[in-house]
C-alpha cells in the first residue's frame, strides 16, 4: 500500500514539474533554530527538552528542507544523551483558491543511535494537506500522512495519521489519530488518538508557544513502557527564523 502511494507522488511531482516555467520564480532560502521544553510529535513523547533547528529552499511552489533535533532525558549531564534525529523532507504545494490550499511531499525520518538500544529506528512516509482560511483570523487544516517503518531488525509496518486542526489568532485545537486505515491482523501498527491545544504568538524576532498534549495510554507507552494511563504534559518552545 505504501509503495503504491509513494509511486502516485513521484507521478503528481513530476506532472507538476512540467508545468512550471523555469524562470517564473527566484530560489528562496530559509533557516530556523529553537529550543522546547518537550520534543512530543505526534502525541508520542519523545525526549525532554531538546535543541532544534532546520533548513529550507523553496522554488516557485516546491519545497526541500531537513530539520534536526537532540535526543536526550534528564539533562546534559546525566549521560542519557540518545543521539540525534534528522529529517529530510519535499513537495509541492499550491492554492486550489483563494482561500484553499494544498500540498504534497515525500519525508523521510532518521536517527543516529542505531544498534540494539537505537533510540527509534526508520520512517518514510507521504505527506498530503489540505488547508482552508475561512476568515482572515480562522483557518483549518488536514493532513494525512502514509508510511513504512523499518526497524532496525529490518521488520517493516505500515503505518499512517491524520490530523485535523483549526486555528484562531494563534490559539489552536488539533486532533490527531493514528491507524486510520489499520489491518486487524497487524497488531503492531498504532492505533491510538491524542490532541493538542495551544497558543503560539510572535514576539519580535522569536516565536513562542505553549500547548497542553494529551494522549492515549498506547501512545504513552510507546515512549514509556512504564506508563500505564494516559499522557498528559504542558510543553512550551521558543524559536527564530532568518
Amino acid at each position: 500500500m505504501f509503495k503504491k502511494t509513494r509511486n502516485f507522488f513521484i507521478g503528481v511531482l513530476a506532472i507538476c514539474t512540467t508545468s512550471l516555467s523555469a524562470n517564473a520564480s527566484e530560489i528562496s532560502y530559509s533557516g530556523n533554530m529553537g529550543f522546547m521544553s518537550d520534543y512530543i510529535y505526534r502525541g508520542i513523547h519523545q525526549a525532554g527538552s531538546s535543541a532544534m533547528g532546520g533548513f529550507d529552499i523553496e522554488y516557485g511552489n516546491f519545497y526541500v528542507g531537513t530539520w534536526f533535533a537532540d535526543l536526550q532525558e534528564g539533562g546534559w549531564n546525566t549521560n542519557t544523551h540518545r543521539g540525534f534525529e534528522y529529517d529530510v523532507y519535499a513537495g509541492f504545494g499550491f492554492d486550489v483558491t483563494d482561500s484553499i490550499s494544498a500540498s504534497i511531499g515525500y519525508t523521510i525520518y532518521r536517527y543516529t543511535d542505531k544498534g540494539a538500544n537505537a533510540f527509534d529506528d526508520d520512517y518514510d512516509e507521504v505527506n498530503i494537506g489540505l488547508g482552508l482560511s475561512a476568515t482572515e483570523n480562522l483557518s483549518f487544516a488536514v493532513d494525512y500522512a502514509i508510511g513504512e517503518n523499518t526497524a532496525t531488525n529490518q521488520t517493516e509496518t505500515d503505518y499512517d495519521v491524520l490530523t485535523v486542526s483549526a486555528d484562531y489568532m494563534g490559539i489552536y485545537v488539533l486532533f490527531g489519530t493514528w491507524g486510520v486505515t489499520e489491518d486487524d491482523a497487524a497488531k503492531s501498527e498504532v492505533d491510538a488518538d491524542w490532541m493538542e491545544l495551544g497558543y503560539s504568538r510572535s514576539v519580535g524576532d522569536f516565536d513562542l508557544s505553549a500547548a497542553f498534549v494529551l494522549s492515549e495510554k498506547e501512545l504513552a507507552t510507546a515512549s514509556d513502557t512504564q506508563e500505564d494511563g494516559d499522557f498528559s504534559r504542558f510543553v512550551f518552545s521558543l524559536g527564530t527564523s532568518f
